[in-house]
């Protein structure tokens, strides 16, 4: 309830600040929510709260070039200010669809400074464009590449998480939920933090990818996992299927 409260921008700078000073893959999950998942103007937001808030700068903060992980990639992307409008250059999306799969897959390191700068810059609607070409051209989508990378290319999984963040952030957040409540105990936090993050932006999109993806509900999975006033909150935000 205090981070529902709590305003969006103050709330996603909290969030970023715990996570920096936690290590581990879902640290650097909130890192590329709040840089990725959100609108430029709400980023900038996030980005002066923050600043408000511990008296540093996000992108400056020291914990974010000592604990985490891939440090030059995740500046990039807090500090970008994307282009909101909805133009797209076919010559660009194509152009750049070949620089990505010639540096995720023919033999370059993905930590390149082409595959950087495309992801940190671009707008969204330029980025969907560049996949969709990306997925005519080999066959095969981005992520997927990518998500066969990940066990063994740190940076791998994190860009795959970007890409997911910028272009489809439904499936980003119904993993999240996902991965929060199987196995043995409840990772909260994330639980928490993808609901209440989600539910006035695109909740509807992320119980319907989490169906598809998972042949169940959020309804059914937040029921079976939790209790008490803990669970019905969380379904209220979740609110009917």
């Amino acid at each position: 309830m205090m981070l529902w409260a709590t305003n969006p921008a103050a709330r996603d700078a909290k969030l970023a600040h715990k996570a920096l000073k936690t290590k581990g893959d879902r640290a650097v999950w909130v890192l590329i929510e709040v840089a990725c998942a959100s609108t430029p103007d709400h980023l900038i937001a996030v980005r002066k709260a923050y600043c408000a808030a511990y008296s540093s700068s996000l992108e400056e903060d020291p914990l974010i070039l000592t604990d985490a992980i891939v440090p030059q990639f995740l500046v990039r992307l807090v500090t970008s200010f994307r282009y909101s409008g909805e133009f797209v250059d076919d010559e660009v999306a194509r152009a750049e669809a070949a620089e990505l799969h010639k540096a995720v897959v023919a033999g370059k390191e993905p930590l390149h400074e082409d595959v950087v700068r495309i992801i940190s810059t671009r707008s969204k609607p330029q980025l969907k464009a560049t996949f969709e070409r990306y997925k005519q051209e080999h066959g095969k989508a981005i992520e997927e590449v990518l998500e066969e990378r990940r066990s063994s290319d740190q940076f791998a999984a994190v860009l795959k998480t970007a890409v997911w963040c910028l272009a489809s952030p439904e499936k980003h957040f119904a993993e999240v939920i996902r991965s929060s409540i199987v196995g043995f105990g409840t990772d909260e936090s994330s639980l928490t933090r993808a609901i209440v993050s989600r539910a006035e932006v695109d909740m509807k999109k992320v119980k319907e990818e989490y169906r598809a993806m998972y042949r169940k509900t959020v309804t059914h999975d937040v029921s079976d996992d939790t209790s008490g006033y803990y669970k019905d909150i969380l379904l209220t935000l979740v609110g009917p299927e």
